[in-house]
């Protein structure tokens, strides 16, 4: 690791440092959520469960400090999106789109392909 001596860097250098570092803390922030979800979603796949039935488990473990987010993840889907490569991927229209369906539609295919019902 090399060792930066911020001391002798100007207030502008500063500022474009915390920027980059910033940004390389939320790519490895990401990076490494992606590696525990990818294993979390093998464990219980394996335990013969689907993914859905373990966050609905997983609920009682919820941030309590945030009683709103929690109202919104109940809160029935507008539109229910499935990935046709994999049933068990759905979005529910609320929020960022879900990778698997971004990706889709960076390959020029529309959102309504995948839309199976509203509510």
């Amino acid at each position: 690791m090399t060792e930066v001596d911020v001391g002798s860097l100007s207030y502008a250098e500063m500022v474009a440092l915390r920027a980059k570092l910033d940004r390389e803390i939320q790519d490895k922030r990401g990076e490494e959520l992606k590696v525990l979800a990818d294993g979390f979603a093998k464990k219980v796949q394996a335990a013969g469960f689907s993914v859905a039935e373990a966050m609905e488990a997983l609920q009682p473990y919820a941030d309590p400090a945030s009683p709103g987010k929690r109202a919104a993840q109940n809160a029935a889907p507008k539109v229910l999106y499935r990935d046709p490569a994999n049933p068990e991927n759905t979005w529910s229209g609320r929020g960022r789109a879900a990778r698997w369906l971004a990706d889709y539609e960076a390959q020029g295919r529309k959102r309504d392909e995948f839309k199976v019902a509203r509510s």
